[in-house]
């Protein structure tokens, strides 16, 4: 929603008489209001012509999407498996310079819509697990004190069956559009997409596919009417039939929402593993994608939304620096399409994968771990992401590996990360990523990591390995800013 002269009214009545001389883009989210100023989130953008200040943030709200397999109709959940939040705080130490409110606070999990508080925590650093249970999805909220510095992520695992397979995505703050790409047309094969709505109000989702044929006719279920505080679950198949290579452009009207497509993948009767995988990148000339791991068949799939062709350029940032694909270095990718780059020839290890294109793009990487063909397995999917702005933060998987891979592209930068165990105690480790070249840090030992840079280049990932006797499952996360401080826009008062 556009602030316009007649919501600039509204402000004005709700105390003096005053007249806001900012406009904003977007949907602007009111933190605060005194006689003279109006404190923002810091998502608003002010006008040139004001000048604005980072106050102390209040409150910050993110949302997991639930399990994705309850509430499907006429198709049964997946039993078995144990969707859980971890919601987190950034230590002290990574919050230095940073306005923070004074009092206490507090970190909740809610589940919606029916609004039951799951977990609280009145303690900073601390990560709090909580489980869903149903067709929900999760609200993690911190205020006061504990609002600066919020991240959480849902994950979800199963160790047996052909059903077995680790999930793990980003809890996000809701959006007006989101970028999704995932799955593929192999037999038994099912993509979910869960669209979630955190507001009051219903909100249509439009949903529009793109495959490797170009855009998909629309159908009666690309448009989607998500209830207030609900979610929607469908089938990709019910939108575009059976898709090789699908993508998904999710556009929210009167509202905004939170997506994921959910992929599980049977091979016949064995397991070829699940993921989420989390909204990429708005399209771009220059994606990259962090938390990579390669292990086994891996591939980039590259969207071009636009009506024009675009030459596709894609190589790995290693520990050493860039490296050009071994096959697929370039690629012609029609306007409207999607493509699946094979990754093949590089040795088995972390990297990040950087496109640049003559047309904006949007990406993501599927990896599988599959040493054994005839074995059962697993998938991970990474998002593009943008880069990260002060600090990104992201709790660990318990129980598994977790390596955090950073990346910097365009030239070096300084990169501080700090590692939260379980008992509060921080472990902090200063790096220097090389441009255009990974690094990458073992969070073994933590509950959360946290990475802090005032690079313009630099993403993360954090790779996730679970060992178990049936088969390693994997996954990944891209870690996205986190909200650190709110906006003051001063106000004069209205003459006459």
């Amino acid at each position: 929603m556009t602030a316009s002269a007649g919501s600039s009214r509204r402000w004005a009545a709700l105390a003096r008489p005053v007249a806001l001389v900012a406009t904003t883009a977007g949907v602007v989210a009111a933190v605060g209001l005194v006689p003279g100023r109006i404190l923002l989130d810091a998502a608003a953008e002010a006008s040139p012509t004001v000048t604005t200040q980072g106050v102390a943030l209040q409150t910050a709200t993110l949302w997991c999407p639930g399990p994705e397999t309850e509430g499907l109709a006429g198709v049964p959940a997946v039993p078995g498996g144990t969707t859980t939040v971890l919601a987190a705080t950034a230590p002290t130490a990574a919050l230095i310079g940073t306005p923070v409110a004074d009092g206490s606070g507090l970190l909740t999990v809610k589940s919606a819509p029916e609004g039951a508080v799951l977990a609280q925590s009145a303690t900073r650093g601390a990560v709090l697990p909580a489980q869903l249970v149903g067709p929900i999805t999760g609200e993690v909220a911190a205020s006061g004190s504990l609002a600066a510095g919020l991240a959480a992520t849902q994950t979800w695992k199963r160790l047996d069956s052909d059903e077995r397979g680790l999930v793990a995505t980003p809890c996000l703050a809701p959006t007006s559009e989101a970028w999704l790409l995932a799955g593929g047309g192999d037999p038994t094969r099912r993509e979910r997409l869960v669209v979630a709505n955190p507001g009051g109000n219903a909100v249509t989702a439009d949903v529009t596919m793109y495959g490797a044929g170009g855009p998909v006719a629309a159908s009666a279920t690309s448009r989607l009417v998500v209830p207030p505080r609900g979610r929607v679950v469908v089938l990709l198949d019910a939108i575009a039939g059976v898709e090789v290579s699908p993508a998904v452009h999710v556009v929210a009207t009167g509202g905004l929402v939170t997506a994921v497509v959910e992929d599980s993948w049977i091979d016949g009767a064995v397991g070829r593993g699940r993921d989420d995988a989390a909204t990429s990148a708005a399209p771009a000339t220059d994606q990259v994608i962090p938390g990579v791991v390669v292990g086994g068949p891996a591939m980039i799939r590259v969207l071009v939304p636009g009506a024009a062709e675009a030459v596709v350029q894609a190589r790995v940032l290693t520990p050493t620096g860039p490296l050009a694909l071994p096959q697929g270095a370039v690629t012609r990718v029609p306007g409207g399409s999607v493509r699946d780059i094979p990754i093949e020839g590089l040795p088995p290890g972390p990297y990040a994968v950087q496109l640049t294109a003559d047309q904006p793009v949007t990406a993501a990487v599927m990896s599988q771990h599959r040493p054994d063909l005839a074995a059962p397995s697993d998938l991970a999917w990474a998002a593009s992401t943008e880069p990260i702005h002060g600090l990104a933060g992201v709790p660990t998987v318990p129980g598994a590996q977790n390596t955090l891979i950073l990346s910097s592209s365009g030239g070096v930068a300084d990169v501080t990360v700090y590692l939260t165990a379980g008992d509060g105690a921080v472990t902090t480790k200063a790096l220097r990523v090389e441009a255009d070249a990974i690094a990458t840090v073992d969070a073994a030992g933590a509950v959360s990591v946290w990475v802090a840079t005032s690079g313009k280049g630099v993403r993360a990932g954090l790779a996730v390995a679970l060992s178990d006797p049936g088969g390693t499952l994997v996954s990944s996360i891209g870690l996205r800013s986190t909200q650190l401080m709110g906006v003051d826009i001063p106000v004069r008062e209205r003459q006459g």
